[in-house]
């Protein structure tokens, strides 16, 4: 697996191995065949928060399983490790206040059985907390070692570029990756997204990025395997012509419609206006194998035309 250097000097794997339901509805055994076959093809990009799965247990599984995997495969240089703050777990975590950001690092580094993560994410936006608490507060994290990158996820672009405005005003660390919704298939015009900010991404958000150098990670990039199977597809997202050419696709190259979308998105920054991509997903260990051999396929420009234009 290619390796991409980010502009904040990560050397990341091409593909982000999402760890959300790791120790929930992933059994410990399965989450460990998973990281090893990962990181077997090359993988090292690893994304967890301190609230998964909150929804499936107590918020505290994915970070605390991870946590012993680095321990007993000995492999935290081998990682890019990175993690969340700021969403609600069960009534408590929600919001990027001072003490709330200084708290939780505590907790995800003692679950995570390291000193240090590498990139940082704000989980969502805070309007409640000032932009210069908030950026305060990541950058004494950067000072104290406890963090080595921030990241922000679930933010309005307008946000997003206030705070690193801010940042570079007061000498602060800006916010160097996106993490935002993303993937093939078209939003519906009008759908309300699930949570306030974490709106699927758009030509425009993509021009800003472009324009910024800023990476983009791309999560819920393959609708929860809908692309195999159409009953999955969120309500949120049209099918349409779009799904029509990416199993046309996937039949004629011998893959899956996923290694299709996978292949499409790591090339996306070949296309005038888009940045890099980096999509993350989690899946089964014969899944992962599936969706990663999008890696090795070679799309032309006129294929990545086609499928920018289709509607």
């Amino acid at each position: 697996m290619k390796k991409i250097l980010l502009p904040n000097g990560l050397s990341v794997s091409e593909v982000a191995l999402g760890a959300m339901m790791f120790g929930t509805t992933v059994s410990k055994r399965d989450a460990y065949e998973c990281l090893d076959l990962f990181l077997e093809m090359g993988g090292n990009f690893i994304d967890t928060s301190n609230n998964y799965a909150h929804w499936a247990g107590t918020g505290d599984e994915s970070e605390t399983l991870l946590g012993e995997y680095l321990r007993d495969r000995g492999c935290r240089d081998r990682v890019v490790l990175a993690t969340k703050v700021g969403f609600d777990r069960h009534g408590e975590g929600a919001g990027l206040k001072k003490e709330q950001i200084e708290y939780w690092i505590d907790q995800s580094l003692r679950k995570l059985k390291t000193d240090y993560v590498d990139l940082y994410y704000a989980h969502t936006d805070d309007p409640e907390a000032p932009l210069e608490e908030t950026m305060e507060a990541f950058d004494s994290l950067i000072k104290k070692g406890k963090v080595r990158n921030l990241g922000a996820s679930n933010f309005d672009t307008w946000r997003l570029a206030e705070a690193n405005l801010l940042a570079r005003e007061k000498g602060l660390t800006p916010y160097t990756v996106m993490q935002q919704r993303f993937t093939y298939l078209n939003p519906k015009f009008g759908a309300a997204p699930k949570y306030a900010y974490n709106e699927a991404v758009n030509r425009e958000r993509m021009r800003f990025l472009c324009d910024k150098k800023m990476p983009l990670v791309a999560y819920s990039c393959l609708c929860k395997g809908a692309y195999e199977n159409s009953e999955r597809l969120p309500a949120d997202y049209e099918s349409g012509g779009r799904m029509e050419l990416i199993r046309s696709m996937a039949r004629e190259k011998g893959v899956t419609p996923s290694a299709i979308v996978v292949a499409w998105l790591t090339n996306l920054h070949r296309c005038q206006g888009f940045p890099r991509v980096i999509p993350l997903f989690s899946a089964s260990p014969a899944h992962l194998k599936e969706n990663l051999c999008g890696l090795e396929l070679s799309l032309t420009d006129s294929e990545l035309e086609t499928m920018n234009a289709a509607e």
